[in-house]
């Protein structure tokens, strides 16, 4: 259930209460004064994560790094030792 807020007009009290969205409370638990709890603005976050790395993605990058390279030096070697044409 959603948590609301509510401050009493009459005592100045806040008052947390737990309950449905469609439920409206309206008398103070505090000073039990009818009709004086006004319900104060809900405070909200937007749970924005950015993409955080998972267990190993630093190794996998890594790895694939290390196999553009070793392809490079393959490609390297082969165009100094391996001429078709002699």
């Amino acid at each position: 259930m959603p948590k609301y807020s509510y401050k009493c007009a009459q005592c100045n009290n806040i008052i947390t209460i737990y309950h449905s969205i469609g439920d409206k409370k309206t008398d103070c638990s505090a000073c039990e004064a009818p009709g004086t709890l006004k319900r104060l603005p809900s405070k909200f976050s937007l749970n924005i994560q950015e993409k955080k790395s998972k267990v190993g993605d630093l190794v996998k990058h890594s790895i694939e790094e290390f196999g553009k390279e070793l392809e490079q030096e393959k490609e390297k070697l082969r165009n100094e030792f391996f001429h078709p044409d002699e």
